[in-house]
């Protein structure tokens, strides 16, 4: 079981085995797209840092599914639809520079 499994599924407030399950594989997907990416790079990176990182991809990855075709679905008559990015590590890029590490938009 990941480490920040309890973490994730408080922070999206997941309820039920199904998205439990899917919540892990989103954590695992996360740590895998941010591995590949930034190759030896990722293992330099503080853990808080990598933790914070995880969980902003794997979020918007568990999200996906409210995203159809990469709009987001809002059940609300208050708040528009709006585009979801196709980048599965958008969320991990100004956190990552923020730390000193040059990943993303065209660097790495």
């Amino acid at each position: 079981m990941d480490q920040l499994h309890d973490k994730f599924l408080s922070m999206m407030n997941v309820i039920g085995s199904d998205d439990e399950t899917r919540a892990d594989d989103c954590l695992a997907t996360a740590r895998a797209y941010l591995s590949a990416n930034l190759g030896k790079t990722w293992g330099t990176v503080p853990d808080l840092i990598q933790s914070d990182c995880v969980l902003a991809v794997a979020a918007d990855l568990f999200n996906q599914k409210d995203a159809r075709n990469g709009v987001m679905n809002v059940d609300s008559d208050a708040i528009e639809p709006f585009r979801v990015s196709a980048d599965p590590l958008r969320a991990a890029w100004p956190k990552l520079r923020a730390a000193g590490v040059l990943a993303g938009m065209g660097i790495a």
